[in-house]
């Protein structure tokens, strides 16, 4: 290596930045609502969808936190996908009601002095 390039390694670690999509709160990301401090609702007894006491019967739904964070973070586990399907989240924001925490996301702010950005993307380690 010549010192041009262990330079703009060493650069390149010192503007190593990149910071998570996510605000810390004391709710976790597969319980948000449409805002990073608001929690889901229970989910109703029998899925709402039969009265009387909560059944296991096979039949029945199976109570899940109803977002997106949860489906790819949480449940896609149980059908082992493929590496790095579980950070694969919605990305594009709408006004509105649709909040979608991300962990393990960051914004990428990486960067040598020659290319300073500014950057507007969302990557995983």
């Amino acid at each position: 290596m010549n010192q041009n390039q262990i330079q703009y390694k060493n650069d390149y670690m010192l503007l190593n930045s990149d910071y998570d999509v996510d605000i810390k709160t004391n709710i976790s990301p597969e319980s948000r609502n449409n805002t990073p401090h608001t929690k889901m609702p229970a989910s109703p007894p029998n899925g709402g969808l039969y009265g009387g006491p909560i059944s296991n019967k096979p039949w029945m739904p199976i109570p899940i936190i109803p977002t997106a964070t949860n489906y790819v973070n949480q449940n896609l586990l149980s059908a082992d996908p493929p590496p790095g399907a579980s950070t694969q989240f919605i990305g594009t924001n709408r006004l509105g009601n649709n909040y979608t925490a991300m962990p393990g996301i960051k914004w990428y702010n990486s960067t040598s002095p020659k290319n300073k950005g500014p950057f507007n993307m969302k990557v995983t380690k």
